[in-house]
């Protein structure tokens, strides 16, 4: 896998066998973070003797993905926040001691977009049909057209679509960067890393996170509930605080006005109409 032998070079005590220690880490966090959003889900079915929850189970569903969104995106800051003390104690060994920020904060950000792909009812079924929960969670198609071949049908496919564009923008992500830039090597380590000029950065700022907002708009039409669509907003603002404070304000202090006027011409996370034709000849 391209860069990743670059990535090794940044982990000086997790060679070979130790190194599957971090998949382990992110296997578990990842496993962990999606269960807890699934209880959530159910909390006020699970524990039906507790009145307060009632009152809360519209909410509860979003309350759990918006914690583990704050919790993931707060260790993700952690990692470039703490760039300059890791520097400064022992540059050889800053990237290995943030690292540990990268393994438990994606996933958990990553168990978000898995998540919109469940029920939320997957644990306990709602028992009422037509409470508010009820109409949050099902088919927005079987609200007013109740159950419709026609309509799953069409939903099958532009889930497929956006799902597979996904991952393919993932695939060429990968190949054009490598997994030493996807791992943030290069936020602790500039002078290592290749200057990113690719053509895919004429239409889009961060393809990376394009990606995740195609897995997104795919488990809106999955699911097709109003959960789906609160859940694809809650990621779009949280990513987006997350560019404008994070990464672009350090681009802007490394590239000064010329990212700047960058910024102004490109956008972020969704390709232009006009830019449609060189984003497909570009991901196939």
């Amino acid at each position: 896998m391209k860069g990743f032998d670059k990535l090794k070079e940044k982990l000086p005590d997790y060679q070979g066998k130790r190194l599957v220690k971090f998949l382990i880490i992110v296997i578990i966090v990842f496993l962990s973070s999606l269960v807890f959003q699934l209880i959530m889900d159910s909390l006020p079915r699970i524990f039906r003797e507790y009145n307060a929850l009632k009152i809360l189970e519209p909410l509860t569903p979003i309350f759990g993905s918006l914690f583990i969104l704050v919790i993931g995106f707060s260790l993700v800051l952690s990692f470039w926040r703490k760039k300059d003390k890791y520097l400064n104690k022992d540059s050889k060994l800053a990237y290995q001691k943030a690292f540990k920020f990268v393994v438990t904060g994606v996933p958990m950000i990553i168990s978000i977009v898995i998540h919109s792909f469940f029920p939320t009812d997957l644990i306990v079924p709602y028992e009422d049909n037509k409470s508010i929960s009820w109409y949050l969670g099902i088919p927005i198609s079987e609200i007013f057209f109740n159950f419709s071949v026609i309509f799953l049908f069409i939903r099958l496919v532009l889930w497929l679509v956006f799902f597979a564009l996904g991952l393919m923008v993932v695939r060429k992500a990968l190949m054009i960067f490598g997994i030493d830039y996807m791992g943030l090597v290069y936020v602790y380590y500039p002078e290592d890393s290749t200057l990113q000029n690719h053509e895919i950065y004429s239409i889009l700022r961060h393809p990376t996170y394009h990606s995740l907002m195609l897995f997104l708009i795919g488990s809106i039409f999955f699911r097709f509930s109003i959960y789906s669509i609160i859940y694809f907003l809650i990621f779009l603002i949280g990513i987006n605080i997350h560019i404008k404070l994070v990464e672009e304000r350090e681009l802007i202090q490394r590239f000064g006005e010329d990212y700047i006027k960058y910024r102004k011409s490109v956008p972020a996370l969704f390709v232009r109409v006009k830019d449609l034709k060189k984003y497909f000849s570009i991901i196939f």
